[in-house]
């Protein structure tokens, strides 16, 4: 059944949609391309009816037939993308068209809508646009929305503006003069209210999230999921996470569960705030640590839309300057599907009582996961420790051991023996072990670090383990020289052939290894690498505090 009428093939619908089609805009963008061009065709046959979230993930996206849209959010991502782009060409190399593409947010079908043109340009059809020729160096247009209308069959025209005559104005000016009247008289009844010892709370407008009153600013740690709807969250390590909050602007993405390396729980990397955004979070005048968390999964080898480094740039500024100058996460990361941390030292609310932070579009949109902010001392970040157990673990002195973190590569095990690590107040911190050929990618600030790695030999010639095979020099207990790895920081050798059983004297007996001034790469880690020799590496713990500048 037809929806509506059908453009004739040289309408000026269709010339605008091949414009931007050959525009440099969608020149990198093939997916986007793809779908602008989907779901035009299908507005043109009077098909509009048909355009539906199943239809282009599976005719369009590549999705299986067992797609579900309820957990793979690719064609909203894919859309969100479209309309960024669409954006980006009529303030640019469209700004001086009469006609325009719009896709509402949460729908699918385009929409042509007819707008005035800028002073100083003339529309396409008035100055007959010749093939090939750049108005790249025309003005920017400025910022333009167009609110969404509901979804139908066809595209929903805009509505004719009223010339406005003297009647109209003379009821406009006295409805105003109303309005004003009955604001005042709520305001100074608000006022009287506040007076009398009644809690101010602004009230949210548009897609900005409510920002409280500096009376309920943080005390202690914030933690936020980007782009999370639910109210809270509470990590493997018992730390609790709020829903999205402070930000305004951008949009609130989700992705399908899927593997995320070096990320030691998936949920704080499955959702995600990305566009033109800012966050406007109310701290306590105080010293913090600010932690941004970040991953790639759109662009990259192995993904539908290719790419790599430059596939997104962008800028984050805090309290108004440089924080993040051109980041790039893949490049940051190392790698697309990487979990990636960036820490910073020394963050302090602006004089307004709020920590301001922005992200500023180059290259597609800025993206982010989650952020978290932690009292810290002046001029240093907060120790990081962390245990290779699936668990935190608070030792003897009260400090809390993360649960593996930050690491890539190996596996995690867990040994119990008869008798307990000695030399250690803290033994049961040497029962679990990363094993094989891994590396822990440890975020930090800019300065210089004191690392201690933590071993103990729990597998070989610890007494009644059960049988299983002999070591590489054919020891069936092994001991001494059953087990040599090497370990870097950043790719220098911090220890060679290292044997912890013939260091420690034995089994079952903790040998701590410390290491001064290690500096973090320009990505702000400390990436430590364990590269077997003979059998498998292995540690227990790790433990990073900062030393100097």
């Amino acid at each position: 059944m037809s929806s509506g009428p059908i453009p004739a093939p040289n309408s000026e619908e269709r010339l605008e949609l091949a414009k931007v089609l050959s525009s440099g805009i969608l020149a990198k963008a093939p997916r986007q391309a793809r779908l602008l061009q989907y779901v035009c065709d299908e507005y043109f046959a009077g098909r509009a009816d048909q355009i539906k979230e199943y239809r282009l993930a599976t005719e369009v996206l590549g999705r299986a037939p067992d797609f579900d849209q309820d957990r793979d959010a690719i064609v909203r991502v894919e859309f969100h993308r479209l309309r960024h782009k669409l954006k980006q060409y009529y303030e640019s190399e469209g700004a001086g068209h009469a006609l325009r593409i719009v896709i509402d947010p949460g729908h699918y079908v385009p929409r042509f809508v007819t707008q005035e043109p800028l002073p100083g340009f003339a529309s396409s059809s008035q100055k007959g646009l010749r093939d090939g020729e750049d108005n790249s160096g025309s003005p920017p247009a400025p910022e333009w929305n167009i609110g969404p209308s509901a979804q139908t069959a066809t595209a929903v025209p805009p509505e004719p503006k009223p010339r406005l005559g003297f009647p109209i104005l003379l009821m406009l000016s006295v409805g105003l003069a109303l309005i004003v009247l009955v604001a005042a008289a709520i305001s100074l009844s608000w006022w009287r209210h506040l007076g009398a010892g009644a809690q101010r709370t602004p009230a949210a407008s548009g897609n900005a999230s409510v920002t409280p009153p500096l009376t309920t600013v943080a005390t202690n740690a914030v933690r936020i999921l980007c782009g999370y709807a639910k109210n809270s969250y509470i990590d493997r390590d018992g730390s609790a996470w709020s829903g999205d909050r402070y930000y305004s602007g951008g949009e609130a993405l989700s992705q399908p569960q899927q593997f995320i390396a070096r990320a030691a729980d998936m949920t704080l990397f499955e959702t995600m705030r990305a566009g033109t955004f800012s966050y406007n979070i109310p701290l306590k005048p105080g010293n913090y640590e600010l932690h941004l968390y970040f991953v790639e999964s759109h662009y990259g080898p192995g993904t539908l839309s290719g790419g790599g480094e430059t596939s997104r740039l962008f800028n984050v500024l805090m309290n108004g300057k440089p924080l993040l100058k051109i980041f790039d996460i893949i490049n940051d990361a190392g790698g697309n599907n990487t979990a990636d941390v960036r820490v910073f030292k020394d963050v302090r609310p602006d004089p307004d009582g709020y920590l301001h932070l922005k992200f500023e579009p180059l290259i597609d949109v800025p993206a982010l996961s989650a952020l978290e902010i932690e009292p810290a001392p002046s001029g240093r970040i907060n120790p990081i420790r962390i245990a290779a157990r699936d668990h935190s673990y608070t030792d003897h002195a009260g400090n809390l051991w993360k649960s593996d973190h930050y690491y890539d590569g190996g596996q995690l095990a867990l040994h119990i023996t008869r008798f307990p690590v000695s030399r250690s107040p803290d033994p049961d911190l040497y029962s679990g072990e990363r094993f094989g050929h891994f590396s822990y990618a440890i975020p930090v600030a800019p300065g210089k670090y004191r690392v201690t790695l933590r071993f103990a030999e729990t597998y070989w010639a610890v007494p009644n383990r059960y049988p299983s095979l002999p070591d590489q020099n054919g020891l069936q207990n092994g001991g001494a020289g059953s087990r040599l790895f090497d370990v870097y920081c950043n790719g220098v050798a911090l220890l060679r052939n290292f044997d912890i059983f013939k260091e420690a004297g034995g089994p079952l007996k903790a040998l701590d290894k410390t290491f001064h001034n290690l500096e973090p790469s320009a990505e702000g880690k400390l990436l430590l690498s364990f590269v077997p020799v003979r059998d498998y590496a292995c540690l227990n713990a790790v433990e990073v505090e900062y030393e100097s500048d």
